[in-house]
């Protein structure tokens, strides 16, 4: 008998216990007005997250142990790998992925257990019932289809290690992001059902749902940008993102998300999107439960897919429910969801914030039709035809350019209505400097078509949001006569919400700058060269003297062959690169990339190896991605913004410096 086994799946099983406890006593609490019975399904969530930490911890100490006789240990782990590896191989494989998704959906839950609970008085067994049968239909999946804690038949003497394409530093941040971020999005949908269950359908739920949806979108937005970063760094073929269906899968939550975060803002405001704000809130978990399906199903080809298996078509069942139970209270709700104030113009700030929403459902329906076409064409015409990228560029693309006018629009509108005066102030010098800018760039040379286009709206989003902070510095600088920094601080500190919610738009403009250059303007060669040669790519010579060999000799490594490369610019040499491939002891038949990369702000020289012959002829692939950096850098000014945006922080001064304010500047 193997104990750690033993204990870990009693954790499970118990914690399944402890979850139908939480349904029976919100039930008990609720139908008997009994305080005490919804107190014991709250303390049962909590014992839920005990039980799988404990499970968790367990499943830890038989990797760092080598105990093989676990068949998920076998599978993804092996004695020579390093530790820092084999606490990364907690989340790969089917069991432990879904291991670390119930962990860490049972934290968010006790956290909002805690935290939230007791301020909704009005709707906590409802609330508390809700997480109780959510983590109980994935404690199910765990228990009954994917346990971590099986049992090899035959224990074997050392472990087939961890997927070679897993075997870099970016699976320790990466899958841990992402799949928190995916499970968060079970907290905005408690709130939202127990709303309908409860009937509370004006702005209370709205308060407690903006914090916890923004930090989904915070988690789930990071976990989304460092997958492109791995992608970009590992997979070698030039980009950082590909449309996969799993990438689009772990995109698609992310969007209804966005788009809640700005339409409850309507709600707050005006009394209106009631509806709206409900099915966004919903949509966005019942796409994170699709994801799942989709990753675990066999469903669509892709790289980050699990093998098939019975497990699938728990989730599909799962799904169903899902978006049935939302359907449902969504119906019966439907005739109080009255708004509370009518559209008084279509020049308003709201009209701009409805019409982002809009957009980006639209673009969440056209990645998820696209995902799912294969399935669609083969059931329909018996033939399974792949929607690749260039389908979403052309579609998606000008949603994104429209994105981005709508952001800039919505920033610079004001309330209710606007005056035809009040708008020719208020956009003249938004549009005159962008189109002055865009002009620029034309005369550079810049022609595509959609450079332009994408240009001129990111350069009007920079315009309108930088033009908000001036207008609030100002006010605070007449107010309070410190330095520009020290006003701009203090905008933050009066009103973190708004004003990192445009550090946000800041950090997106950013990074689509990055992604219209990079898109249109990246510079791509393939050369098969021999020990000596040169060839050119982007203005750079390329001098490959060698292909070497290493042995790193830990994580399954077998070997890593690398090209010795001189990267110049002119007589200047820019860098030394080593692109290659690595090879694995267990997996011989799956070597991976070695990716070089030389970055600077204006562009990445990205070299990549194909294979080679037994006369050491070379095929290389060498890219030159213009303001690849930028992407990262953008990402990193969003993040910033969602941090400041979600900080609970007003300064002592903050009503005086409000007071100060124009009226164009007041929070929105």
């Amino acid at each position: 008998m193997n104990l750690v086994a033993t204990l870990g799946a009693a954790a499970l099983l118990t914690a399944l216990a402890a979850a139908a406890l939480a349904v029976v006593a919100s039930v008990v609490g609720l139908r008997r007005h009994d305080r005490a019975a919804v107190a014991v399904a709250r303390r049962a969530i909590y014992a839920v997250a005990a039980l799988n930490t404990a499970a968790f911890l367990l499943l830890a100490y038989a990797l760092f142990t080598d105990d093989f006789s676990i068949a998920h240990v076998a599978g993804v782990s092996s004695s020579n790998m390093r530790t820092v590896m084999k606490f990364a191989s907690l989340w790969s494989g089917q069991p432990g992925s879904l291991l670390f998704w119930t962990w860490m959906m049972s934290l968010w839950m006790a956290v909002f257990a805690w935290i939230t609970l007791p301020k909704i008085s009005w709707g906590a067994p409802h609330a508390v019932g809700a997480m109780g049968a959510i983590i109980a239909s994935f404690l199910v999946a765990l228990v009954f289809f994917a346990s971590p804690f099986r049992l090899s038949p035959v224990t074997p003497v050392d472990g087939q290690g961890l997927n070679p394409l897993l075997v870099d530093p970016g699976m320790l941040i990466h899958p841990p992001f992402l799949l928190t971020g995916l499970v968060s999005t079970a907290i905005p949908f408690v709130i939202g059902a127990t709303a309908l269950m409860a009937g509370r359908l004006d702005n209370a739920w709205i308060r407690h749902a903006r914090g916890w949806a923004l930090g989904s979108f915070l988690v789930l937005s990071v976990g989304n940008v460092l997958g492109g970063w791995w992608a970009y760094t590992v997979l070698g073929w030039g980009g950082y993102w590909g449309w996969d269906p799993v990438e689009n899968s772990a995109i698609l939550p992310l969007l209804p998300l966005t788009a809640f975060l700005h339409s409850l803002i309507v709600q707050e405001r005006r009394g209106m999107l009631k509806a709206w704000n409900l099915v966004l809130v919903l949509a966005a978990f019942a796409l994170a439960v699709f994801g799942t399906f989709n990753v675990r199903s066999g469903l669509v080809a892709s790289v980050h897919s699990f093998a098939q298996s019975e497990v699938g078509p728990f989730f599909l069942v799962l799904l169903g429910l899902v978006i049935a139970v939302s359907v449902v209270l969504m119906i019966w709700r439907l005739p109080r969801m009255h708004a509370d104030y009518e559209f008084e113009s279509l020049a308003s700030r709201e009209t701009g914030l409805i019409l982002n929403t809009y957009v980006m459902v639209v673009m969440t329906l056209v990645i998820l039709g696209g995902t799912l076409f294969p399935v669609f064409s083969e059931l329909f015409r018996n033939i399974r035809i792949t929607v690749g990228p260039p389908f979403y560029n052309d579609v998606v693309g000008p949603l994104l350019i429209v994105t981005l006018l709508l952001m800039a629009v919505g920033t610079v509108l004001p309330w209710r209505r606007a005056a035809p005066g009040l708008l020719r102030r208020r956009f003249a010098g938004p549009l005159l400097l962008s189109a002055g800018g865009t002009l620029a760039l034309a005369v550079a040379g810049m022609r595509d078509t959609f450079a332009i286009l994408g240009m001129a709206a990111v350069l009007l989003v920079l315009t309108a949001t930088l033009r908000e902070y001036t207008l609030g510095a100002r006010a605070v600088r007449t107010a309070r006569g410190v330095s520009w920094p020290a006003a701009l601080g203090a905008l933050f500190n009066r009103d973190p919400r708004r004003y990192g919610g445009y550090l946000v738009h800041l950090g997106v403009a950013v990074m689509a700058v990055a992604v219209i250059a990079t898109n249109v303007y990246q510079d791509r060669t393939r050369a098969v060269v021999s020990p000596g040669d040169t060839f050119e790519a982007g203005g750079y010579t390329f001098e490959f003297h060698d292909l070497l060999t290493r042995s790193p000799g830990v994580d399954g490594i077998q070997m890593e062959i690398v090209a010795d490369i001189t990267v110049r610019q002119g007589d200047r040499v820019v860098a030394e690169l080593d692109p290659g491939r690595r090879f694995f002891t267990n997996f011989p038949d799956q070597p991976v990339a070695l990716v070089a990369v030389d970055g600077n702000l204006r562009r990445d020289v990205y070299l990549f190896v194909q294979g080679w012959d037994e006369n050491r002829l070379t095929e290389i692939q060498a890219f030159v991605n213009p303001l690849q950096q930028w992407l990262w850098i953008g990402a990193g000014i969003f993040t910033a913004g969602g941090l400041l945006a979600f900080a609970p922080f007003r300064s002592t001064r903050a009503v005086e410096v409000e007071a100060a304010a124009p009226a164009g500047t007041q929070p929105v």
